[in-house]
């Protein structure tokens, strides 16, 4: 599955920085004294919980892989940095190799059992 753009799309913008107060918090990340984020204050990230909300759906229904692709990575890196943080993401850059890993074969069986289940 593809999630693509949903940091860019996000009506928070920049405001996903205030990640990094809760990680800061919790001695996930060290040193963001050269990371300027805002505070975590409910009347103002009102929104990050439904795009949380969104986010762990689109991760939790995928049955096999994820792949998220983003137009740029000034909206999506305070969350990177927290899945890297945690070893849980691979970042990789587009190239002909992870064009190949995106690709699965199909035979004329697939698709004949795949149009009888729908």
């Amino acid at each position: 599955v593809l999630l693509y753009n949903f940091f860019g799309s996000s009506p928070l913008r920049n405001k996903w920085r205030v990640l990094y107060g809760y990680m800061e918090d919790k001695d996930i990340i060290a040193h963001l004294e050269q990371i300027s984020h805002p505070g975590f204050d409910r009347s103002k990230h009102y929104l990050l919980c439904s795009e949380l909300k969104q986010l762990y759906v689109a991760i939790t229904r995928t049955r096999q892989r994820l792949w998220i692709s983003e137009n740029t990575d000034d909206y999506c890196r305070p969350m990177f940095d927290y899945w890297k943080k945690l070893c849980i993401v691979e970042v990789r850059s587009l190239d002909s190799t992870l064009i190949q890993a995106m690709q699965t074969g199909s035979s004329s069986d697939d698709w004949r059992l795949r149009g009888t289940k729908v």
